[in-house]
């Protein structure tokens, strides 16, 4: 296993944490250094000032020197390219560990390309804000492989980049894409509620200030009490941890997902329509913004200029 070498694509928000925690755990087994690559390549050298990582300058390399590739990239058309990139180069036998959010068909079609030429495709997706990835403390759901590839990847996984494993079934890679999917659906179900009833309590007169409050006394140590913060304290233009535009491509998504599967989930359409709307007017601000759209409609303006109660 000291000999293993892994590569690294996608240093966004998440992707940095993960490639940093993974490097850590390479030094610890005395692998050789994790080869990074990211389109910008500034944050691959930003990434080796505090990680023992090399820097890859290509696609090409990584692909042709790496055993596992993990891979954390924006949306379905950057996957899309960037196997279309590493494809030819690839090891016969090397292992593509995938944690984008992107269509469940998609991780499909990927693994069926990669399969024809030798390559085991994992869909790896996690759970979890950037915080958490810093941290370590993702959830992490896998799906595709086998026993035996699942044995050479998890080191590199848990407890490394997160603390929980959901494993699901070899067969269909989509699995955990469905799963997160479900995952996205309670945070922006989760979001749109709490947005509704802040914006209530404030046009009732109460003030969002005691259904913040209320949330925590009743709801200790959750997703709607960390949301209602953000909300209360208007922090969706200055502190993006989920931006609308990844919100609402998620969202299409689950959409997607909903018609196949014959579910509806008018909540879904709602948030939608919101976030589309607080886009539209405040750019791309975080998901935590929609409260706008809810106050708007009671009459108290975005930021709560026209607030029924001071705060």
């Amino acid at each position: 296993m000291s000999t293993v070498q892994c590569g690294y694509i996608g240093l966004g928000a998440m992707g940095k944490n993960m490639a940093g925690h993974i490097s850590n755990k390479l030094a610890s087994m005395k692998c050789p250094p994790l080869l990074a690559f990211n389109r910008t390549q500034a944050r691959a050298d930003d990434l080796k000032k505090t990680h023992p990582v090399e820097v890859a300058t290509s696609l090409e390399q990584i692909a042709k020197s790496s055993d596992i590739i993990f891979s954390c990239l924006l949306n379905d058309a950057a996957v899309q390219e960037t196997v279309d990139a590493i494809k030819p180069h690839l090891k016969k036998g090397a292992i593509l560990v995938e944690s984008s959010t992107i269509s469940p068909s998609l991780a499909q079609n990927l693994a069926a390309q990669l399969h024809e030429k030798g390559v085991h495709y994992l869909a790896v997706p996690v759970m979890g804000p950037p915080d958490k990835a810093k941290t370590g403390e993702l959830t992490v759901l896998m799906a595709g492989g086998s026993a035996d590839i699942r044995k050479k990847v998890l080191p590199f996984l848990i407890p490394v980049v997160g603390k929980r494993l959901v494993e699901l079934g070899y067969d269909d890679v989509a699995e955990s894409l469905r799963l997160k999917l479900c995952g996205n659906f309670f945070i922006t179900s989760v979001i749109e509620m709490v947005a509704e009833g802040m914006a209530l309590g404030e046009a009732a007169g109460i003030g969002q200030d005691k259904v913040k409050e209320l949330l925590d006394f009743v709801f200790p140590n959750s997703l709607m009490g960390i949301y209602a913060t953000r909300m209360l304290n208007n922090t969706y233009r200055n502190s993006i941890a989920f931006p609308l535009s990844t919100a609402k491509k998620d969202v299409g998504h689950i959409l997607n997902m909903a018609k196949d599967a014959k579910a509806e989930i008018p909540i879904t359409q709602i948030f939608l329509e919101h976030a589309n709307k607080a886009q539209e007017e405040q750019g791309d601000i975080d998901i935590s913004g929609v409260v706008g759209c809810s106050r708007e409609k009671a009459g108290l303006g975005f930021d709560l200029q026209n607030s029924k109660k001071k705060q």
